[in-house]
């Protein structure tokens, strides 16, 4: 099976001026990701009202996930999946913390104000092969944070309990390729089963993505990590506006594996 999998940091409802409030990119997002039909779609930043109103006018889709606080106040990291190409078997998030397994949890000495965690979910095919999606959004501030969150996923991904499904990580790491964080993730789970980014063979400047709504992108911040036992069939940043509005301050990266 052909799987098209979407990471999209969609900005939180600021809200912005123009073009780029949420009033307006709502739609454009919509329309885009309806064009776009992905099966998986990991978004960052949204607020609960914001996920209602892309439910609202995707009706093929269903999403997964809490916020960070645990609590439907703050942000989102939630998975989008197509229901009618996935059914979605389980799903959970942990905190990227020294208690990942509590809810909004932080650990201060690592510099980050605002907790951080990670939303999955495992997923059937039609053809009966099973997928696990993590969705996650590193610190911005604190580079000690990002760090040490990689290696919590690495750890969590190391004790998974699952060693027959196909995994993929997505997200806005806040981290370009070169930097330490990306680097961790960029070996995946050795022991068990590697992965590789999606991106890793474009010149570095097709990889920028975060571009302040300016058109013109300087840091390659967000990918996708696909499972090696995968074949990648095409993966782009897309830089092009729906409909003349930008869906966000950052570029959607995209990437499509066939299931071998």
């Amino acid at each position: 099976m052909k799987l098209k999998l979407i990471t999209a940091n969609l900005r939180y409802d600021k809200p912005d001026p123009g073009d780029s409030n949420w009033q307006v990119r709502r739609e454009a997002i919509a329309g885009w990701i309806s064009q776009e039909q992905p099966d998986i779609l990991g978004t960052q930043e949204c607020l609960a009202h914001q996920m209602l109103d892309l439910h609202r006018r995707l009706p093929e889709y269903q999403s997964i996930g809490s916020d960070r606080q645990g609590n439907g106040r703050g942000e989102y990291c939630a998975i989008f999946y197509h229901s009618q190409r996935l059914k979605c078997l389980e799903s959970g998030e942990f905190w990227l913390s020294e208690t990942p397994e509590i809810p909004g949890s932080i650990t201060p000495e690592w510099g980050n104000h605002q907790p951080r965690f990670v939303t999955w979910g495992k997923f059937i095919t039609p053809e009966n092969q099973p997928i696990v999606v993590w969705n996650t959004h590193l610190d911005y501030n604190s580079a000690l944070a990002r760090d040490l969150s990689a290696k919590v996923i690495l750890s969590q991904l190391n004790h998974w309990p699952d060693r027959q499904s196909y995994r993929f990580l997505m997200g806005d790491f806040n981290a370009s390729p070169q930097t330490q964080p990306r680097q961790i993730l960029a070996q995946g789970a050795i022991a068990h089963r590697p992965w590789f980014d999606a991106l890793a063979d474009m010149p570095p400047e097709e990889q920028n993505s975060y571009h302040e709504f300016t058109g013109k992108a300087w840091d390659a911040v967000d990918t996708v990590y696909y499972d090696a036992r995968c074949s990648l069939l095409s993966a782009r940043v897309e830089r092009s506006p729906w409909e003349g509005i930008f869906i966000s301050d950052h570029f959607p990266v995209m990437a499509q594996v066939l299931l071998k």
